[in-house]
């Protein structure tokens, strides 16, 4: 699969599997000085890999591409080992951290994978201007960005692994809710 395959499949998948809606989210890949970015309004169940918009590390993003775009360039322009960036709306996440706090798992894999995370503030007012660094500095010191009351940031060394840490994310959180039940 090429690049923008793999990008296309994966941002399916995070639809698929009910951590977007059908236009939410988004996704990248680094290729060299470059990086692809889904476009502006992507449908997840219809994308293809011609969609995809590609941008360059150190020019303005590209029109057309994501409204976040510019948050995925800050994430590799600072995160030099970074290949791969995935940003769902986990909705257990979301509704878990919506009150304050950090998340903790409280399952064997989350646990695994994640201990006490930071959740940082959506500055909602001054998204482009404050949220690429927050984002960048937070996936500097834990493998996913919790952005209370908006999503979540994987940034990976690919998009098998970013993947991967938003669905265990969602799953612990799914966890989390259902022993509160109790």
């Amino acid at each position: 699969m090429t690049e923008k395959e793999q990008l296309a499949f994966y941002y399916r998948l995070l639809r698929q599997h009910g951590l977007n809606d059908s236009h939410s989210g988004n996704g990248s890949i680094r290729v060299k000085d470059n990086y692809l970015v889904t476009k502006t309004g992507a449908c997840a169940d219809t994308i293809q890999a011609d969609e995809l918009i590609e941008c360059t590390l150190d020019q303005t993003p590209t029109a057309g591409a994501s409204l976040d775009a510019s948050i995925h360039q800050r994430i590799y322009q600072q995160l030099g080992d970074r290949f791969a960036v995935l940003h769902a709306h986990n909705p257990y996440t979301i509704a878990l951290t919506l009150k304050g706090g950090d998340f903790s798992p409280i399952d064997f894999e989350g646990q695994h994978y994640f201990s006490n995370l930071k959740v940082i503030e959506c500055d909602a007012k001054q998204y482009l201007d404050v949220m690429p660094d927050r984002i960048a500095d937070c996936l500097a010191k834990q493998p996913v960005a919790i952005v209370r009351s908006h999503g979540v940031y994987a940034a990976a060394h690919n998009l098998d692994l970013a993947y991967k840490w938003l669905s265990s994310l969602e799953q612990s959180a799914k966890i989390k809710w259902l022993a509160q039940q109790i």
